[in-house]
């Protein structure tokens, strides 16, 4: 499997376990796994036109790589970690400290982020990251004038708000007030 179809099966999961399991025919229970095992859905997949060369070990793949940690498997079976639009709720560890954490957005957005704060609007969570480069990432898919928001996890956490930790970069909340969100600075961001 070559970097262009990892991303495009990585893509396929992604939709599949975070948005349209019925896609493929499958459910997910109330953690957010697949009812069926790697080696079925990979045969399910191989079914989808330019998706005949997926056998279960580039799945597995797909998860080992994500360095998003978007994917986990549990007993043959896999799940989307975070993202999800469909109705689950996997079991995230609660936080007693925080990171940094990054939510890249644009100009645009921000004016009304300011007035409302950060909500999940189609997803269940607000995701937020421990890195620069990929909050800057998330902005550039929603437009230009691109800006950074840096999230003050701690006061949100001191002040009773939770934050749940989905893996190793990202981090997860209900929703982000106003008063604990910051642009970062430009001289920050030319540091990049």
């Amino acid at each position: 499997m070559d970097y262009k179809e990892r991303v495009k099966l990585s893509k396929l999961l992604s939709f599949i376990l975070r948005h349209n399991p019925a896609f493929l025919d499958i459910s997910l229970d109330s953690e957010g796994f697949s009812d069926i095992g790697i080696g079925e859905l990979a045969a399910r997949i191989r079914n989808l036109r330019g998706f005949g060369w997926v056998m279960p070990e580039d799945i597995l793949r797909v998860v080992e790589m994500d360095e998003k940690g978007r994917f986990e498997v549990k007993d043959g079976r896999i799940r989307a970690t975070y993202g999800h639009s469909v109705e689950v709720m996997p079991k995230y560890e609660k936080v007693n400290e925080a990171p940094r954490l990054f939510h890249g957005t644009t100009k645009k957005a921000w004016q009304r982020i300011k007035r409302n704060g950060l909500l999940p609007l189609g997803r269940k969570f607000v995701h937020l990251t421990t890195k620069l480069r990929e909050a800057l990432d998330v902005a550039k898919r929603h437009g230009k004038d691109l800006i950074l928001l840096e999230v003050d996890g701690n006061s949100m956490i001191g002040d009773g708000l939770i934050l749940w930790k989905a893996s190793d970069a990202i981090y997860l909340a209900k929703k982000v007030p106003p008063k604990y969100l910051k642009e970062v600075s430009s001289e920050t961001l030319s540091e990049m």
